[in-house]
């Protein structure tokens, strides 16, 4: 058993234990990432630390690894200035959709080439394209040049340069105030013929992915279908050439340098506008006799080009029989095309106008 004595040894080692002199710590500055790396290295222990810091590429360096690709494998390789992307704002998604939706129709042996970015928008944008030298499309010839088969000018041929017209992903989905124009709209598939079933019905209505997928095709579809019936009609509107899941290739207008002015930007000449203006209010009436309400139609959607008008933009056009404001968007696409021209001194009533033409083709 341990005395007093015993306990107090004790405590005196451990006094001397803990009091021993010990040496102060160094001070350790902080290093940076860089050092440390260059330690690593210095130790040869460096193992790519950094691989993940990946530098970014520059939409020029994409598009021609994509090009590349697509030249081993004998695909399509536009000419687009693409050198210049940073000049053309052109990001890595739209040189994507060039090669994807575009190369389709150059796998088809419709187009050539891509020359250049003609309009952007926030729903589509358009491209100039070169027709496939040989094909049917590129062989149509105008009324005004009957005894021409040379293709070299465009408004000889019409089609010896094309229009790639490009949809924005889910750029219906956004279309301002799309359920006016949806109204009693039939859903078209790739055939352009209504779409039919309960579970397509139910994933529009549910607004699933397939179903908003289905929404956007269908508008897509309805503007093709409706290109092709009114051109067939004798409407001064760009030839359809054919369409994908996400474009629609039609007649180009304007030329290689300079696409045609939409008219809101033209100054016509003395004598123009009143031959213009008639000509307009009668594709307006061509178009109510094919069951066909622009319903955005104004001077922003008329192209102008060597003297003629063609109209444009047709996705959220309606049927004046099944759309319960037809009559109203019918009304208001008069209007505009009257405000517009009463600057070179073209009186009219839009109103009378519309109700006058409403009811040579609408009854009751």
């Amino acid at each position: 058993m341990k005395n007093y004595q015993d306990y107090l040894e004790d405590y005196e080692d451990d006094l001397a234990w803990w009091s021993r002199p010990r040496p102060k710590p160094g001070r350790r500055l902080k290093r940076s990432h860089a050092q440390m790396k260059a330690e690593l290295v210095a130790r040869g222990e460096y193992t790519r630390t950094d691989d993940h810091r990946k530098p970014k590429k520059s939409p020029e360096e994409v598009f021609f690894e994509l090009a590349e690709e697509n030249r081993m494998g004998g695909g399509f390789t536009p000419s687009l200035a693409f050198a210049s992307a940073h000049k053309n704002h052109m990001s890595k998604h739209e040189l994507e959709w060039i090669l994807t939706y575009l190369g389709g129709f150059y796998d088809d042996h419709l187009i050539t080439d891509v020359l250049r970015r003609v309009k952007g928008g926030k729903e589509a944008t358009v491209y100039c394209c070169l027709a496939a030298s040989g094909s049917p499309e590129s062989r149509v010839l105008s009324p005004e040049s009957p005894g021409d088969d040379s293709g070299l000018r465009t408004r000889d041929s019409g089609l010896r340069l094309l229009a790639g017209k490009v949809y924005h992903p889910r750029a219906f989905r956004s279309l301002k105030n799309d359920a006016l124009y949806r109204q009693g709209r039939a859903v078209l598939d790739d055939q352009g013929k209504g779409v039919r079933g309960r579970r397509e019905a139910l994933a529009m209505t549910k607004k699933t992915s397939f179903g908003q997928e289905m929404r956007h095709y269908s508008w897509l579809a309805s503007e093709f279908e409706t290109l092709r019936r009114l051109h067939a009609a004798g409407a001064d509107v760009p030839r359809p050439v054919a369409h994908n899941d996400n474009a629609i290739l039609m007649e180009y207008i304007g030329d290689e340098k300079w696409p045609a002015p939409p008219l809101s930007s033209v100054r016509l000449q003395p004598g123009e506008a009143g031959p213009l203006f008639d000509r307009l209010m009668q594709n307006v009436e061509l178009m109510l006799s094919q069951d066909v309400v622009h319903a955005d139609l104004s001077a922003f959607n008329v192209l102008y080009w060597e003297g003629k008008a063609t109209i444009i933009d047709f996705p959220q056009a309606v049927n004046p029989y099944v759309n319960p404001d037809a009559y109203t968007l019918f009304a208001r696409d008069v209007e505009r095309l009257c405000q517009y021209f009463t600057r070179y001194g073209i009186a009219t009533d839009p109103a009378a106008l519309a109700q006058d033409i409403w009811a040579r083709w609408i009854p009751g």
